[in-house]
């Protein structure tokens, strides 16, 4: 029995003129030592269903999670027992209501989310089912499907990753599925099955690099097609224009990055990240009263080193847009800069964005004349204790002096700087300086900014980020969520602004973390990988596209053989060698193939077939192509040419030229 199946169906695949891979005829007669294709065929796919839930579980709602891996469990249990419990009618039914619910909770909005949680429900009934080969094409529909919505909703390094992972899944399992389409019931070694693997492997070899260069070369858009259905980025919640006492100790919990700036390094004490500049206190938060819009010129009072740094801003709930203090410039669409020195855009910051500034590294910023009333506002209900107090420290006539005497009480040690219990009572300030004497920086701003006031000194918080980690493989500042700050700018007559800190933080709540730990030079790596994927790729634009053209032109016109180092330089041509290597092997191989011995005989075979006016179908097995023809004479050549081609090639061996001489004396015997 088997071995009738192995030269009817089974050479059915294996000997058409389109056979890539060959299969001895042994596989079909001791399936004890073999894998049935059915079994390969499910293991793969049950490894792509799964792929696909570990793909967007993090961007779903924790009931679909639960929902898919509830069924399936429950299909890899009516696998175990080979026994499939629930009728395809009822299961049909069952996805028909998924698809109703969906358009029931539809909401445009999240439309992405709400599609990959019916696919996913989708694909945990089909697993259910008693799977045919329409069924596990679903699944792997499905999977792609599931994919191509991660791709709307993130597009960090991960997801290339699984795009790669499905790719060569897929490749391997269509491949594996066409021999189950033709005899379910076949069996395969391990070796055989590791030579299909292998050889499935062409495909992706040769897609992958056509698809890189595709992408470096079609043109882009800054409009994309589908950009309106992307959902917008999870924002962080960050610095907004009302910033009460105690809400900035929740952000400096929070350990994810806000964002990353490219540039040089620099002094520890020089990383103060500008962001907002707020002046009106009503006793327990703080906010932004009206300013003026100004425009994007170089000051020219500033003095100071300029640092320029391209920004990598991640989403937040408002539109400011941070830079090394103190920035001058920002090149961003619709950005806007105020006279304050900070910076907004057109609309709130819900996706991962990219813009350029310039900074002076100073602590002063020049301002001959301000608005004096605007920079001593008090809240109505301020304690007296707190005036009395100012009135016992400020002792001197002069300001400058009255100011470092408030600065020193601050720090002398007696008030503590501290993220838990801090008091958030209707007067905030007054439990901080005469009850509690610990707080965070936004007390310590507070306080500090209203005793000046108080003294007639104008001042006004700023918030932002201070501090950061320097990654020496990317050369890039990273900065978290936990490192929000709040400091103070006091205005001194015939100087300006200038900044200063009141906090008692300790250097390692805004320093780098220990360079010896083998974590965290791990995730400066990881960390490294995901920057240049959103820099090199993510941020590819039709302005790269023509920096790459140019560059080239020129280097064409003026050849150049200085060696450079350059870490981006290195990525770029690294990965276009790669592009032409792997095209270049995909290539011999095909050239391999098409040049192989037993398709060289097998077309000559046809061709003299084809004179007689006879031509095999795709289909057709080389015996049962024969077996057809009417002609008995030539029939019973052509059977003799098969049977030996048959013999030779389930040796699982080439052809040595004995065997071909031997083959081409039978195919000249066709008369």
């Amino acid at each position: 029995m088997n071995k009738n199946r192995g030269q009817g169906s089974g050479f059915r695949v294996q000997g058409t003129q389109n056979s890539a891979i060959r299969i001895p005829q042994s596989e079909f007669r001791n399936p004890k030592s073999a894998f049935s294709i059915e079994t390969i065929v499910k293991i793969i796919t049950y490894l792509v269903g799964m792929l696909g839930f570990i793909a967007v579980f993090r961007h779903i709602d924790v009931f679909f999670n639960i929902a898919f891996l509830s069924l399936f469990s429950l299909s890899l249990y009516f696998e175990y027992s080979k026994k499939f419990y629930i009728p395809r009618w009822v299961l049909n039914s069952l996805s028909l209501l998924v698809i109703f619910f969906s358009f029931y909770r539809f909401k445009l909005s999240d439309l992405v989310t709400q599609i990959i949680e019916a696919l996913l429900i989708l694909l945990a009934i089909k697993f259910i089912e008693d799977k045919k080969f329409r069924d596990y094409m679903q699944i792997y529909a499905i999977v792609l499907f599931l994919l191509a919505g991660l791709g709307l909703l993130s597009l960090d390094i991960t997801f290339i990753v699984y795009l790669l992972i499905l790719v060569f899944l897929l490749t391997t399992s269509i491949v594996l599925l066409t021999y189950y389409s033709q005899d379910p019931n076949l069996y395969f070694t391990k070796q055989t099955v590791i030579k299909i693997v292998l050889k499935s492997m062409y495909i992706p070899l040769v897609a992958i690099p056509v698809a890189v260069l595709m992408f470096v070369i079609l043109p882009r858009t800054q409009y994309p097609i589908f950009h309106f259905i992307n959902r917008a980025d999870k924002a962080k919640t960050g610095f907004t224009d009302n910033v009460r006492l105690g809400v900035v100790s929740d952000i400096q919990e929070d350990s994810s990055a806000i964002l990353r700036a490219n540039m040089e390094k620099i002094e520890d004490n020089a990383l103060y990240w500008r962001g907002i500049v707020l002046d009106y206190f009503d006793g327990t938060s703080w906010k932004s009263s009206t300013k003026d819009v100004t425009s994007m010129s170089f000051p020219s009072s500033s003095k100071g080193k300029s640092v320029r740094q391209i920004i990598y801003l991640e989403p937040y709930e408002n539109r400011y847009l941070f830079a090394l203090d103190k920035p001058v410039y920002i090149f961003y669409r619709g950005a806007r800069k105020y006279d304050d020195f900070t910076f907004i855009s057109t609309g709130y910051i819900d996706k991962r964005i990219r813009y350029e500034a310039v900074s002076i590294i100073t602590d002063t910023i020049s301002e001959s004349k301000i608005e004096e009333s605007k920079y001593l506002q008090m809240p109505d209900n301020l304690s007296p204790e707190i005036a009395k107090l100012v009135k016992r420290i400020t002792i001197h006539k002069d300001e400058t002096k009255n100011m470092q005497s408030i600065y020193a009480f601050l720090n002398d040690g007696t008030y503590k700087y501290s993220l838990k219990n801090l008091p958030v009572t209707k007067n905030p300030l007054e439990d901080f300086l005469f009850l509690s004497k610990f707080g965070n920086c936004e007390y310590f701003a507070s306080a500090f900014t209203i005793m000046l006031r108080l003294a007639g000194i104008p001042s006004r918080v700023v918030g932002g980020y201070k501090g950061g980690y320097y990654n020496d493989l990317g050369g890039y500042y990273l900065v978290p969520q936990k490192n929000a700050h709040v400091w103070v700018e006091v205005y001194i007559r015939e100087k300006g602004w200038v900044r200063m800190d009141p906090t008692p933080a300790t250097i390692d709540h805004f320093a780098s973390l220990m360079k010896g730990d083998i974590f965290f030079r791990l995730s400066v790596l990881l960390d490294a990988v995901n920057y240049y994927w959103y820099a090199m790729i993510i941020n590819y634009n039709f302005e790269k596209q023509l920096s790459i053209f140019y560059s080239i032109k020129s280097s064409i016109k003026k050849p150049n053989f200085k060696f450079s180092f350059n870490k981006v330089d290195i990525a770029k041509y690294l990965v276009i060698v790669l592009s032409l290597a792997g095209i270049v092997f995909a290539i011999r191989a095909a050239v391999r193939f098409d040049n192989s011995k037993e398709k060289k005989i097998l077309s000559l075979f046809q061709k003299v077939i084809a004179k007689h006016g006879y031509k095999k179908t795709k289909t057709q097995g080389l015996e049962e192509f024969v077996m057809q023809m009417p002609d008995e004479k030539i029939r019973q050549s052509s059977y003799a040419f098969v049977r030996e081609f048959e013999r030779l090639y389930f040796k699982d061996k080439q052809l040595s030229p004995d065997d071909i001489k031997k083959l081409k004396y039978l195919i000249k015997s066709i008369r």
